[in-house]
């Protein structure tokens, strides 16, 4: 289990925004620097989780981006079915920060999930928006992407809190199999405490605060 606490710069004595949190897995972590990275075209990477997860599924390849950008993170070495190193989340050399954090989906959501689902799982989405976005919100358009271009490997539902100097935003995965997923935004002044990771109720025609 695990919990973010994100709050903003119109709420802090030096005028810079805060996102911390902490992960109690029992398992060896380290802090990890990872530089700036070319890739060649056609590289792929491997994402997703194993038969021997808590909620079964394939390990499957999706392309990787020409340049992966510097950041700082935290690994560790295990969690039953996900393949190691896996991480919960840091920053990057744009200042955009994330931080994976639980959040339970309803129980019908998980009794629909597939046995071989394939995509990224909570560690991949992480250490992606690390190494490709430049804001928080690219970050929350890029684990939408990634949901809908390569589905999702779930093990019960899932958040992540992104933040950088301006804003933050707290997107919610969801299992099932459907690809479903919803993203709140924080602005300059929220404290916002996740254990687990949640959102407001999401308003019927909701605009730029919810995606």
């Amino acid at each position: 289990m695990s919990y973010g606490i994100y709050v903003g710069r119109d709420l802090t004595a030096d005028g810079l925004a805060y996102l911390a949190g902490y992960g109690d897995e029992p398992s060896s972590h380290w802090l990890e620097l990872v530089a700036r990275q070319a890739h060649p075209a056609g590289a792929t990477i491997t994402v997703g989780v194993t038969p021997q997860a808590k909620m079964p599924g394939r390990l499957s390849d999706i392309p990787q981006v020409a340049e992966t950008f510097r950041h700082l993170r935290v690994s560790y070495s295990h969690y039953r079915g996900v393949p190691a190193p896996l991480t919960n989340g840091g920053l990057n050399e744009h200042g955009v920060a994330v931080r994976d954090i639980w959040s339970t989906s309803r129980a019908e959501l998980i009794a629909m999930t597939p046995a071989d689902q394939t995509g990224p799982n909570y560690s991949d989405l992480a250490r992606l928006v690390l190494e490709r976005a430049r804001s928080a919100r690219a970050g929350v358009a890029l684990i939408g992407a990634l949901i809908a271009q390569h589905g999702y490997s779930t093990y019960g539902g899932n958040s992540h809190l992104i933040a950088d100097a301006e804003e933050a935003w707290v997107v919610i995965e969801f299992a099932g199999g459907r690809g479903l997923w919803a993203a709140e935004r924080l602005g300059a002044r929220p404290i916002r405490v996740s254990r687990p990771g949640w959102s407001g109720a999401i308003p019927e025609g909701a605009g730029a605060e919810f995606l």
